[in-house]
């Protein structure tokens, strides 16, 4: 695995307490952390089996189910920030808009890699 896919892996390793503390506080409720921790897991084991698919083997169909789930979550999950943050901090308005716009493309272009692992890892589960 290059040393950039591992900085990637421990990056996503490392904000996981975060994202699933914001969404704790954000929701009040055990599902949303629950379902961000799934979705940064199978992230890491996305990209952790594109580069040593020994170690996390992913087969057949259950594979594209267990991406789709992670788009949806991420695409929920993003959708939430958006409604939430700006409430949370008491952001005015303009400040509003420019966090919505630049919250999505970060958000799209951090997660980028692993989406692109994903559809690689599905394209050889199923191929």
């Amino acid at each position: 695995m290059p040393w950039w896919v591992s900085l990637y892996v421990a990056f996503m390793a490392i904000s996981l307490p975060f994202g699933v503390l914001m969404l704790r506080r954000m929701q009040q409720d055990y599902l949303h952390p629950v379902g961000g921790l799934v979705s940064t897991l199978l992230s890491i084991a996305f990209v952790t089996s594109y580069w040593l698919p020994d170690l996390v083997p992913f087969r057949g169909i259950s594979t594209v189910l267990l991406f789709l789930f992670v788009i949806f979550w991420d695409l929920y999950s993003l959708r939430l920030l958006k409604e939430k943050l700006p409430d949370m901090f008491d952001l005015p308005e303009q400040e509003q808009t420019e966090l919505d716009s630049g919250s999505l493309l970060m958000g799209l272009a951090l997660m980028l890699p692993a989406y692109i692992f994903g559809v690689l890892v599905c394209l050889r589960s199923i191929g």
